[in-house]
């Protein structure tokens, strides 16, 4: 086999495993909900085109992988193997805790407030792209599985998000990495507040009642202050590029990941592109983003000064 094509090898084995979970749990998820649920019964008409799309976020992940596919980022050892099962078990409980409607937010469909994303984030920036993939779509799976209904193609985008957040360390330079992650996520920002400005009525369910009303200037802004607030930590923390570079880098995962799932539910669930860029994007990317902003610097400071006192002892 041709050598380049071996360094697709473990993101290849890693997407192949995140179906295969993704098909066991969306089948038996509903059963786990409620058991009086035949497991024959649970299939949708939109479960081949879910796969689809979890199938084409793959494709884009390996991609990536295929173009950069010099940097040693890629290989996998036996070590970051377990940081894969460790952090897809943390995302995930923790994906669940927060996955529901006590934490919901106004959108058209299921959209939840969750800090916890920091953790693909975290373990694919400190780890690997590859540990931030699986951490983020194993991790989704597992979140999802004990709330009853399994989204293959919102778990891939939680995979990109952890493998965009690693394909940081893809640069030479630390600074050309922040560089770009400013340009991307202000332009990511920008795009959001357009779609927001085009469809400014867009009808969203904001709990607890559920009621359709337009979504509010608050919601519709959420991407572009998050966005500044991403770019806000590299004037806050000059001085702290690593923390920087995975604040902005997760930003654009996020961005990406999440668009790509929320355009999919033009097919899947039959949205219009107003419902799925300011109804579902928007309230899950903002939310996000401003997560990560806050949270990503905290979770580094903790993970460092542990490795420091290790060190020391």
């Amino acid at each position: 086999m041709d050598n380049s094509l071996k360094k697709l090898q473990p993101l290849a084995i890693s997407i192949l495993v995140v179906g295969v979970l993704a098909l066991i749990a969306y089948f038996i998820a509903p059963a786990i909900q409620d058991p009086n649920v035949s497991l024959l019964e649970t299939t949708p008409q939109a479960m081949g085109i879910r796969f689809l799309f979890l199938a084409i976020g793959g494709m884009i992940a390996l991609l990536i992988c295929y173009f950069t596919r010099d940097s040693e980022l890629w290989d996998v050892t036996a070590q970051q193997i377990a940081f894969m099962g460790i952090g897809s078990l943390i995302y995930g409980v923790f994906a669940w805790l927060f996955n529901g409607v006590t934490f919901a937010l106004p959108a058209v469909s299921q959209v939840s407030l969750r800090p916890a994303i920091i953790f693909p984030i975290f373990f694919g920036y400190i780890f690997g792209p590859v540990v931030g993939f699986t951490t983020g779509a194993a991790g989704n799976i597992i979140g999802d599985l004990f709330v009853g209904t399994v989204s293959p193609h919102w778990s891939l985008a939680n995979g990109l998000i952890g493998l965009i957040a690693g394909a940081a360390k893809l640069f030479s330079d630390r600074k050309q990495a922040v560089d770009m992650g400013t340009i991307l996520t202000g332009a990511g920002g920008l795009i959001a507040v357009v779609f927001y400005l085009m469809y400014p009525n867009t009808l969203i369910a904001p709990p607890p009642d559920y009621k359709a009303a337009p979504i509010s200037w608050l919601m519709g802004y959420s991407v572009l202050i998050g966005c500044a607030l991403a770019i806000a930590v590299r004037f806050i923390f000059p001085n702290r590029q690593r923390w920087v570079a995975a604040v902005l880098w997760g930003s654009v995962g996020n961005i990406v990941g999440l668009a790509l799932a929320s355009l999919a539910d033009m097919w899947v669930n039959k949205y219009p592109l107003a419902d799925a860029m300011v109804g579902e994007f928007i309230p899950a990317a903002g939310a996000n983003i401003i997560a990560v902003a806050i949270l990503i610097p905290l979770l580094l400071f903790v993970y460092e000064t542990s490795q420091e006192q290790s060190e020391e002892n």
